[in-house]
């Protein structure tokens, strides 16, 4: 073989699989002052060693202040240019040209995640990852990373604004020193207004028992569910998830339990057994790197397979469970916020099985701090992504999701529900407003306009309330109707709304 073409293909592969992303803040007020935060990752997502290719900022929207060319200094793969300006009108997006030393013929445009720009805004949103395996999960030891590693990567390499590691419990048990050791780094890395961490842990329990849950405090010094004794040992630990909310009330602590992965083929959560309380389980993982637990066939299968009982996300719904919706990562690779294929084993062949893009989570928040995005999410003020952070909302009225709604003689006739976007660099997107868990109509929109514009979908339900309600749920008594949005955009990506429900009275 060639030496000097090899070398080449090596040069070419190398810039192909190196990701520069760029972030600003996802909401801003109108003539405020921001930053723009770089970071270039390898195809294994860690840090590149050094970056060659300029930059040339060119076509960027509703910013003033960035400049024409940047580089970066020697060594580094990360940068911050301050001193921005959001101008507006509605939408704020950076892009930068790269310019490619080794193969100059290639000139990728990379754009930043785009900003709502508000005279007032109503809210921030802040971005993060709630679900992060590392090496105290005692499970694939050869890609899990110490725990301070979560906190440094989703901080510094990911540019997330919260995260939390949320081990198995049976690693955590397994020594004395790892839960102090945990609560130590979430007050340590906790910097309110720069970066959050939350104490949490996994909880796995047996199918018919409650299946996998993660469990969130507001507090960094809370205990952990643990039970000595041979039921709660193992993957699949006999012990209900009764049990576990009934020893966490008895701490007083502030705390919430998140159901994930429940379409999987075993270990699954049924949402036919007689137990599901909104105080205690406000949220539902709808995706991680595993799949998609939204419904039994999706685009995004469970790694390893789906099962075929009422253990969806749209089953709960039916069933009258009101969960809002957040996505993580659960990747066992202590990576969290990246986009890269894990599920290798070294020196073989790739699996195809498991999903590149980890999820994130999207929280609507005054601010950036722990209490204040802890109330956020126990109250649904959330929605889910499958990587992008783009930048959607859901209405009927002025009531926006995660709400509920009293009906009243307008609504009963008819309901106009509003679905507002603007995507992370997609030019089709097609927005399926689901109803009581069924599809009830999708549009598509395509164009410059997803990215640089408020989109607004409109759909019109005019079918009778009272016709279409749920009734005698198994969860809730009364009728109610339920609505929430799926994006899906041309590159795959997935974004979905948490609902709102419409109670007849």
């Amino acid at each position: 073989m060639d030496k000097d073409l090899l070398l080449q293909a090596r040069n070419i592969a190398r810039v192909i699989d190196w990701r520069i992303q760029l972030r600003i803040p996802s909401i801003l007020a109108r003539d405020e002052e921001f930053s723009l935060r770089i970071q270039v990752v390898a195809a294994d997502g860690l840090p590149v060693e050094n970056v060659p290719n300029k930059l040339s900022f060119e076509h960027s929207i509703g910013i003033e202040g960035l400049p024409e060319q940047f580089r970066f200094d020697p060594g580094t793969s990360s940068a911050r240019i301050d001193g921005l300006r959001a101008v507006g009108p509605e939408v704020a997006v950076a892009r930068a040209r790269v310019e490619t030393p080794e193969t100059p013929w290639i000139k990728p445009v990379v754009p930043s995640n785009p900003a709502w720009i508000f005279d007032e805004p109503p809210y921030r949103i802040y971005w993060g990852d709630l679900h992060v395996h590392t090496s105290y999960s005692n499970c694939h030891a050869w890609r899990c990373l110490d725990p301070e590693w979560c906190y440094q990567y989703a901080r510094e390499v990911s540019m997330l604004d919260f995260a939390a590691a949320a081990d198995h419990l049976r690693g955590i048990a397994s020594d004395p020193q790892r839960w102090p050791r945990l609560q130590e780094l979430v007050q340590r890395y906790n910097l309110p207004g720069e970066f959050v961490t939350m104490l949490a842990y996994e909880s796995s329990h047996a199918q018919g028992f409650g299946g996998d849950n993660n469990v969130y405090f507001a507090d960094e010094d809370a205990p952990y569910f643990w039970l000595d004794r041979e039921d709660m040992r193992g993957g699949s630990p006999t012990v209900h998830l009764e049990e576990l909310w009934r020893q966490m009330d008895a701490t007083g602590r502030e705390y919430f339990s998140v159901p994930h992965h429940t379409g999987r083929s075993n270990k699954y959560r049924s949402w036919n057994e007689p137990y599901h309380d909104p105080t205690r389980e406000p949220l539902f993982e709808i995706y991680s790197s595993w799949g998609s637990s939204e419904m039994r066939c999706s685009h995004m299968p469970i790694s390893g397979g789906n099962n075929d009982d009422v253990s969806y996300f749209t089953d709960a719904l039916q069933a009258g469970a009101r969960f809002g919706v957040m996505a993580a990562s659960d990747d066992h690779a202590t990576l969290p916020g990246s986009v890269h294929h894990f599920r290798t084993e070294p020196f073989r062949v790739t699996m195809l099985n498991g999903h590149a893009h980890k999820g994130l989570t999207a929280v609507r928040s005054p601010e950036l701090t722990r209490p204040a995005l802890f109330s956020s999410l126990r109250h649904r003020n959330c929605y889910a992504t499958t990587h992008v952070q783009s930048l959607i909302d859901m209405r009927i009225g002025e009531v926006s999701m995660g709400r509920e709604i009293a009906a009243d003689a307008e609504l009963r006739r008819q309901r106009q529900v509003r679905v507002y976007l603007t995507l992370h660099d997609a030019k089709i997107a097609t927005v399926t407003l689901m109803r009581n868990g069924v599809a009830l109509e999708s549009q598509q929109l395509r164009g410059r306009q997803l990215t640089e514009e408020v989109n607004e979908v409109l759909f019109i339900d005019d079918e009778p309330l009272d016709k279409i309600a749920l009734r005698d749920c198994r969860y809730h008594n009364q009728p109610f109707v339920v609505y929430y949005a799926r994006i899906v955009d041309n590159n795959g990506a997935h974004q979905w709304t948490s609902p709102i429900w419409i109670d007849l009275q």
